[in-house]
């Protein structure tokens, strides 16, 4: 497996980690985009989908895994199934940059670099997205622990040794970060990866933004990802479900 120390001459294979659950209206669209690539292997790890996702999901990715819905579990269980030497997670909703393959294996060519993750970019014309992609974007530099929806990419070793993602409802990429940063480098590339504004443009710029910085304030003060989970994000996947249903029903 490639490790930190080693040369620029390894050959390096990504496997691609996409977490699903009911992204018909996404998925084909990334899916498209990682074809006809060298050295790469295309995962999709869902929760338990009851639209067209896996449905399109097998048209174009190597391996589609069905399993019990929950991001660090659903994480996990791609990686499980992964024969890359470094892993990249990805949402069902990005759209990745131009190269990306390239952005990755020279990040992981600097010594002492365990991973890293894009520059996130909120696809949205509204100026108070571009300004919040822009304090998203300064906060992981600072910090060096990327959300989740920036592309996350790790040496596979070094995944392993971690023991993957931790099997909270919420906040699993924070917690990651945090422990990939004592593994060595986390390198927060310049180039962008664009994300979905749906979440903003569902529940409101100003209360989504304001919801994502006091649940992650809460969590770094020592609350319970179990209690933010509770407290919010159960009851909104349940009204999405539902929707979803009602949706299938009506087709």
């Amino acid at each position: 497996m490639i490790s930190a120390k080693q040369s620029s001459a390894v050959n390096v294979k990504i496997s691609v980690i996409i977490i699903t659950l009911n992204e018909e209206e996404f998925i084909e669209r990334l899916l498209k985009t990682l074809q006809h690539e060298n050295n790469l292997e295309v995962i999709i790890s869902d929760g338990g989908s009851i639209d067209r996702t896996t449905r399109l999901a097998r048209k174009y990715a190597d391996k589609v895994i069905v399993g019990d819905r929950g991001r660090g579990l659903q994480l996990n269980a791609g990686a499980e199934h992964a024969t890359g030497n470094v892993l990249w997670f990805l949402h069902a909703d990005s759209i990745v940059p131009d190269n990306y393959k390239h952005h990755i294996t020279e990040a992981l060519k600097k010594p002492g670099v365990v991973g890293g993750a894009f520059t996130l970019d909120i696809y949205s014309e509204l100026t108070s997205l571009q300004f919040i992609s822009k304090v998203v974007s300064l906060r992981s530099k600072i910090s060096r622990v990327p959300y989740g929806d920036q592309g996350v990419f790790v040496r596979r070793d070094v995944f392993e040794k971690m023991n993957g993602y931790k099997n909270i409802p919420l906040m699993e990429d924070i917690e990651f970060g945090l422990r990939l940063k004592k593994e060595g480098g986390v390198s927060i590339l310049g180039t962008r990866i664009k994300t979905c504004a749906r979440a903003w443009e569902r529940d409101g710029v100003f209360r989504t933004t304001l919801r994502n910085w006091v649940y992650v304030t809460l969590f770094f003060m020592g609350y319970s990802p179990q209690k933010l989970y509770n407290r919010y994000y159960r009851k909104m996947l349940n009204q999405t479900m539902s929707r979803d249903v009602i949706r299938q029903r009506e087709n």
